[in-house]
């Protein structure tokens, strides 16, 4: 079964051996291209963004946009990260979002292993509404699909990196 979600985030890896890991985790996935490019639900010929990979700092930056099945494996990416946030979000049969980021020992995990690599915080969708004044709306209720958008939009405004301001830093992520 298919998964959409809406991600945006970055990765700092320790190695350049942990970066490419997660390279080619991502190509196999059909995320990427050989050119480092982000494809369009893993369309060769789609391009939803050129390269966001700064080989220089082992800086992995995830395009916002929705991505299809993405979501399920953010995890595995964390494998080898120093720093790091992974905002996602989906109302693909759920409401739900989340904010991934690294646990401290992530960055001793072996490039390309799993483990205890990421800490997940899950966001109450209907807090955060009632919190911004959206209210609540119920499957079926008028308008609850743009509810859902607008309540979404809010999440990623709240919660997204500046993904562009990062990779035209000279510096590194925070931490």
């Amino acid at each position: 079964m298919t998964f959409y979600a809406r991600l945006s985030g970055y990765l700092t890896y320790r190695t350049h051996d942990h970066l490419d890991a997660a390279i080619q985790h991502l190509t196999r996935g059909a995320w990427l291209n050989d050119d480092e490019q982000w494809l369009v639900r893993g369309h060769p010929r789609q391009v939803r963004a050129d390269s966001t990979i700064d080989h220089e700092r082992n800086l992995l930056v995830i395009p916002p946009g929705v991505y299809q099945n993405l979501g399920r494996i953010t995890t595995e990416l964390f494998a080898g990260a120093t720093a790091g946030l992974v905002v996602t979000s989906s109302s693909d049969n759920c409401f739900d979002a989340w904010v991934e980021t690294p646990l401290p020992d992530a960055a001793d995990v072996p490039a390309g292993d799993g483990g205890d690599v990421s800490s997940i915080q899950c966001i109450d969708l209907e807090r955060l509404a009632l919190s911004i004044g959206l209210g609540i709306k119920r499957l079926g209720d008028p308008g609850h699909e743009q509810w859902q958008r607008d309540v979404l939009n809010a999440f990623h405004n709240r919660y997204d990196p500046d993904v562009h301001d990062i990779l035209e830093s000279p510096h590194a992520p925070p931490e």
